[in-house]
């Protein structure tokens, strides 16, 4: 490490990295448009600017994102000199960005709103036309660029360089005719578009799934990791007035997937925003479930289980450490084998992020001797067993509606899911949180714990699923004794 002075004070900065990594460690405030952490710098926007002294040389206002670290370097990131340079070049920028800050989708949350707010002024000193360009340009499935607002900063076009590898974007003509574009117009592809949403310092490029959706300040933000692979991305789930998922973005994790995550898990929040939930119980009359207290529904399922020794335990493999520890303990007091559903691998696995795998906690469940078996084989001992037990987020969908309604007659499911299948042996089925909804932990597929808050309520009626299973365990084992006797 390098010893260097800023603000006054001795820190140790990392030869490595530019200065402004070591103001913005150390808590000195230094804006920055074109710079990002996880890109190569670029020096384009030349708001970072701040004061220098090496040595016997007289200091110099410098560009922090594109200067290095050396020993005995004195910092003065407050300089009169480096402010009134810092505030020319926003002035500069927002000499053609448009005044649009009460219809952008990044109000709230914009660097150039919060800078000029810092360092700008209340009027602008030209009276020349600002550059007249496109709005809503559609670059793909993804993204919607408005030319109008791009400060030409350049994230986007390294983003595709150095991180997507596909090399889409550039930023094409000269001088007050640049734009970024896509080359020759054609539309973005990969998984990874979402990102460029997030690197864009300002409002040029926006998420068409978001687009117009909500406003910032009203989305409530909670760490959580995403659900979509095993590779378990640190995320924020963001809710809109404690209501639907409007986004999912990712959260700097250095171990797990930096500043970065795919699509697939971006815009997964459309299956936890689905209205067909069951909240509370319902347990099967003559004709059709009825709903049911949940108390009143796990005294029943403790009733079922006794009848029917030799039940099968099914967990998901969306359940977290927490709630598999319960339902091994529900496994000891029936004597079952408690196994998880393991779908094979799909084609969305690459050399990033996505593994293919769509089990978040297939290492945490296997570690603590929970085996995976594939649907079918499960579904070949349902048929030959007198009841089972279904646990967890998206089971139902795992095993397949379909083939758990085409079971034999004679089985009897306690089910705990999202939603009750339409099925004439789910004689009981109990309603549980989805991954948004509650807070525990899964294990990635190299051993991160990953961690899960409640960023939303679930349906009314519906309890913490451990809450529920460690309940029925105190009925079960209520219920044997009682039989004992």
């Amino acid at each position: 490490m390098t010893k260097i002075i800023v603000n006054g004070r001795e820190v140790e900065a990392d030869p490595k990295k530019p200065l402004i990594e070591a103001c913005h460690l150390h808590g000195h405030d230094v804006p920055t448009y074109c710079y990002h952490p996880g890109l190569t710098p670029r020096a384009s926007c030349r708001v970072c600017q701040v004061e220098v002294q090496q040595g016997d040389m007289p200091p110099r206002v410098v560009v922090a994102c594109k200067t290095p670290v050396a020993e005995g370097m004195v910092v003065n990131t407050e300089a009169p000199k480096a402010l009134e340079t810092r505030r020319e070049c926003v002035e500069f920028l927002l000499k053609n960005h448009p005044l649009d800050c009460p219809i952008c989708d990044k109000a709230g949350e914009c660097d150039l709103q919060d800078f000029a707010f810092d360092y700008g002024q209340s009027e602008g000193r030209t009276s020349e036309p600002r550059r007249k360009l496109k709005k809503r340009v559609d670059l793909g499935e993804v993204i919607l660029h408005d030319q109008e607002r791009c400060i030409l900063c350049g994230r986007c076009a390294r983003y595709t360089r150095e991180i997507s590898k596909t090399r889409e974007i550039t930023i094409a003509g000269l001088g007050s005719h640049s734009v970024v574009t896509t080359f020759e117009g054609r539309p973005l592809t990969g998984n990874y578009q979402g990102n460029l949403a997030d690197v864009c310092p300002v409002g040029a490029l926006t998420l068409k799934a978001f687009r117009f959706q909500a406003r910032v300040w009203n989305l409530k933000k909670a760490a959580s990791t995403c659900a979509e692979c095993s590779r378990g991305c640190a995320i924020t789930a963001e809710v809109l007035r404690d209501g639907p998922v409007r986004r999912f973005r990712p959260r700097y994790d250095e171990a797990v997937n930096q500043w970065w995550m795919c699509d697939t898990g971006r815009f997964a929040f459309e299956r936890v925003n689905a209205e067909d939930r069951l909240g509370g119980a319902l347990i099967r009359g003559w004709t059709a479930p009825e709903a049911a207290g949940v108390e009143d529904t796990l005294s029943a399922a403790a009733e079922m289980l006794r009848a029917r020794p030799g039940a099968e335990l099914v967990l998901s493999p969306f359940a977290t450490l927490e709630e598999g520890q319960a339902a091994l303990a529900l496994a000891r007091a029936l004597d079952a084998k408690a196994v998880f559903v393991s779908p094979p691998q799909n084609e969305l696995k690459d050399d990033f992020l996505h593994t293919g795998d769509p089990c978040p906690n297939r290492r945490g469940l296997t570690e603590m001797g929970i085996e995976g078996e594939e649907a079918e084989a499960i579904l070949e001992r349902l048929a030959a067993a007198p009841g089972a037990v279904l646990v967890g987020e998206r089971v139902v969908e795992l095993l397949g509606a379909e083939a758990l309604a085409a079971l034999p007659g004679s089985l009897r499911l306690l089910v705990f899911d999202t939603r009750a299948p339409e099925a004439p042996t789910a004689g009981i089925c109990i309603g549980v949180p989805t991954h948004v909804e509650k807070s525990g932990h899964w294990l990635n597929l190299d051993g991160h714990r990953r961690l899960l808050t409640r960023a939303k309520a679930p349906p009314e009626g519906v309890r913490p699923l451990e809450e529920s299973l460690e309940r029925l365990v105190t009925m079960v084992g209520a219920a044997v004794e009682e039989q004992a006797r």
